[in-house]
């Protein structure tokens, strides 16, 4: 159950930093679409997460469990994010002046 928190804690960590300080803006959509974008990110980053950790399970014990799982998932974060959100029709873009 410790590596399940482990991913979800960063996701939100990581998604703030990527979100907020990575300059992306939201395009289109209501604030609930918006909202349920970023839940939409969420089950897919877990998705994600839960099935490298599967395949990757047998590779050098806990690094193939929980390591090289985290580290793959959080680098794929960009594309997750854009699809996530694209599911309810809200681009993820640069922000204006950067």
């Amino acid at each position: 159950m410790l590596p399940w928190l482990l991913a979800i804690c960063l996701f939100w960590s990581l998604t703030a930093v990527y979100l907020g300080g990575m300059s992306k803006d939201l395009q289109g959509g209501t604030g609930l679409r918006q909202v349920i974008g970023l839940v939409d990110t969420f089950v897919l980053y877990l998705v994600v997460w839960g099935v490298l950790r599967a395949v990757l399970g047998g590779v050098a014990g806990g690094l193939g469990r929980v390591v090289l799982p985290t580290v793959v998932t959080v680098l794929l974060l960009p594309v997750i994010a854009r699809v996530g959100f694209g599911i309810m029709g809200v681009k993820l873009v640069e922000a204006e002046g950067h």
